[in-house]
């Protein structure tokens, strides 16, 4: 083998529905000639700011540059010793920056990193951005969160159905920035075999669009699409948050000699119990109480306004129906030692059987099966219906003819069992109507 790999990537970055700035940050570089792939790897970085609008931006930016720079000059022994040092050095950027001037003192960021190389699939890792690889129907997520809520699971002080009731969800327990040293999580090497899918991605995704989901669009789309329509969802849904996306697609990969760090197959993970939220009569209020404002705004010439309303209440809706979103106000700082970890919390006795199957000590931390579209399906119809609806109350500009004649598609290729082609129709429908909310929105949207 004396070329590299063939790999297919996009990425994707977006502000989100309710955030002013944003805050996350990626990195992409991809190895030209054998011999750099071969010692280093082609590289993929995500970088999730926390600490205000500035701040927060400033860390990830500082992350995504420092941290490539260093990977590929480092002299180091091997990939794991490379990323780990890369790791380090952009904590030391981050953090001798916030010595600069006060204003950024305590400024962080979240960090994952996914190096693909002739070592096989390598992964730094600090915070709660996630890395999952994607592999014949089943979505492995191959990363440990960094969060209070996961803390608290793996020390057997809460289940994975409870944890909702007595942890914020996105409070973090580590991050590049605040201190002088950091503790990086390098997971791997992972076995890399073509029509594998690697997707790195920032929470404000994953706040919003489960695993199953995730999953079943990484097997479905190519990757333009599949980051296209991920963030898509998560805005449909609320975009309480910035959301950022990297899908790499392996499409030919060297024999290598790897001994992977896979583990053995898992059950499919029970779904997860839904969290205490907004009562859906609420939120179908909302979502009534927004449709009628938005033709009160037409009426009164701000379309503006219209859209505003219109976006609301379709968002209102669908997470009625669908989504259950975090605590208002939920905090994302650091948070002080957990104290020492049981060598193997999983085996504690008070810890409930399907907790054990969606959670482990080692990678993969968790393993969704995600060959059944039929509910993303049904979510994406009902998604184009309610956009198409809040299209036409607020008189967007937005080809219907269209939108009717790929709905039609999506129906046959379901109907004719072929859901890859299903999804891809509605993908485009929903692309076409969130490609008008984000003009109205005042940006272009995504990046």
């Amino acid at each position: 083998m004396t070329s590299v790999p063939i790999v297919q990537y996009a990425s994707r970055t977006d502000v989100g529905m309710r955030r002013a700035a944003n805050q996350d940050n990626l990195a992409v570089r991809v190895c030209p000639e054998f011999d750099e792939w071969n010692r280093c790897g082609h590289l993929f970085v995500v970088a999730d700011g926390m600490g205000g609008h500035a701040v927060g931006d400033l860390a990830s930016r500082i992350t995504v540059s420092t941290l490539p720079l260093a990977y590929y000059k480092l002299d180091a022994v091997d990939v794991e010793s490379r990323l780990r040092q890369a790791v380090i050095a952009a904590n030391k950027a981050i953090n001798d920056k916030s010595r600069e001037n006060r204003e950024f003192e305590g400024m962080g960021t979240t960090c994952s990193v996914l190096s693909l190389s002739s070592a096989g699939a390598m992964i730094g890792h600090v915070g709660d951005s996630r890395v999952y690889r994607v592999r014949r129907g089943r979505i492995e997520q191959l990363t440990f969160d960094h969060s209070l809520q996961w803390e608290m699971i793996r020390l057997g002080r809460a289940t994975a159905e409870n944890v909702e009731l007595y942890h914020p969800r996105n409070v973090i327990t580590r991050c590049l920035g605040p201190d002088l040293s950091v503790q990086v999580d390098v997971e791997g090497p992972f076995s890399v075999e073509p029509s594998d899918v690697f997707m790195l991605c920032s929470d404000g995704l994953t706040n919003h669009v489960n695993d199953e989901e995730i999953g079943v669009v990484l097997s479905s789309l190519p990757p333009e699409k599949s980051s296209r329509l991920l963030i898509d969802l998560a805005n449909c849904r609320g975009g309480s948050d910035n959301s950022t996306v990297i899908v790499v697609r392996i499409d030919s990969y060297p024999d290598l000699n790897v001994r992977p760090s896979d583990s053995s197959p898992l059950p499919p993970a029970p779904p997860a119990a839904a969290s205490a939220g907004i009562p859906v009569t609420l939120m179908l209020l909302v979502a009534l109480i927004s449709l009628g404002l938005a033709g009160w705004t037409i009426s009164q010439g701000r379309p503006e306004l219209s859209a505003i309303f219109a976006i609301t209440a379709v968002a209102a809706f669908l997470l009625s129906r669908y989504f259950r979103p975090e605590p208002a106000g939920a905090a994302r700082l650091p948070v002080a030692s957990l104290g020492p970890l049981p060598d193997d919390p999983l085996m504690d006795p008070s810890m409930s059987s399907s907790l054990r199957s969606s959670f482990r000590t080692s990678p993969p931390y968790r393993t969704v099966d995600c060959q059944n579209a039929q509910g993303l399906l049904t979510y994406l119809a009902e998604a184009q219906s309610e956009l198409a609806q809040a299209a036409r109350d607020s008189s967007w500009q937005v080809d219907f003819e269209e939108l009717t004649q790929l709905g039609r598609q999506a129906t046959a290729a379901n109907q004719s069992e072929k859901p890859d082609k299903a999804i891809r129709a509605r993908a485009r429908a929903i692309e076409l109507l969130m490609k008008e909310i984000y003009q109205r929105r005042g940006t272009s949207g995504i990046n």
